[in-house]
This record gives C-alpha cells, structure tokens and sequence, in this order.
C-alpha cells in the first residue's frame, strides 16, 4: 500500500509527494525466487534486483522500529519500502498495519486512518491534523 506524503496527495491534502512510502506487513512469508518460502524484506529485494532498481537497507533511528526499510531510487524520484511499519511510543511497539483503502492512479492507497496514528507518534502535527480534518474527527 502507498502510504505518506503520496496517501496525503491521494486525497488532495498535499500537492507534491517529496518520496513514496510503500508499506508491506511482515508476517507471512511468500514465495520467493525457485518457488521457495522467504520472509518479505527478502522478496521485496529480490523483485527490486529482478528489475535493476538499486535499493539499501536502512538503519533503524529514532522512534522508528520497522522490521525492514528500504531506500529504491528509481530514476526521478525515491521509494521507501517499509516492511512492518512501525514505530516506538512510551516504551512500547506500535505497529501501523498496511491495510487496504483505496484507489488513485491505479495505486492501492493505504488507509488514513493508519497514517493519522502514524503521523501522531512521528510528531508530524500538520500532517495528521490534515488527516484528522479529512476523516472528519
């Protein structure tokens, strides 16, 4: 799912997308390269060297407690890749879940509400007041 500054473009709260957020939960395994089961971060590295795009992990820093993120350039613009999004707030784990909303230029768009409460615990008060605005509450 397409989350961040491309969620708040999706919804008209924002005008340019800095980077693209695509977030992937981290619980099942998937098949991978030969038909074998691998964890996700390294599916997702394989279909990014699988189509020539350069990526790098990056290092946990901050509140962010994502089990993988992955920085892809792809030619014009930037994709983080966050593999179990989450984040740490008051000593404790908060996962943000990829779930499904909906659609913007053929892209599955994570849901707001995911993002309000994302956007809450990174300290991004404009963007989850924008949200907060959007959702009505």
């Amino acid at each position: 799912m397409v989350g961040g500054s491309g969620l708040l473009a999706s919804l008209g709260l924002i005008q340019t997308v800095q980077d693209w957020d695509l977030v992937i939960d981290s619980e099942a395994e998937v098949e991978g390269e030969g038909g074998r089961r691998v964890g996700p971060t390294l599916a997702v590295e394989q279909v990014l060297a699988a189509m020539g795009l350069p990526h790098q992990r990056r290092e946990r820093s901050g509140i962010f407690r994502t089990s993988a993120a992955l920085k892809v350039e792809a030619g014009d613009h930037s994709i983080d890749v966050l593999v179990g999004f989450a984040l740490e707030s008051q000593g404790r784990l908060v996962s943000i879940p990829a779930r499904p909303g909906h659609m913007w230029r053929g892209l599955r768009m994570a849901r707001p509400e995911e993002w309000l409460a994302a956007y809450r615990l990174m300290g991004r008060a404009e963007r989850a007041e924008a949200l907060q605005r959007h959702l009505g509450r």
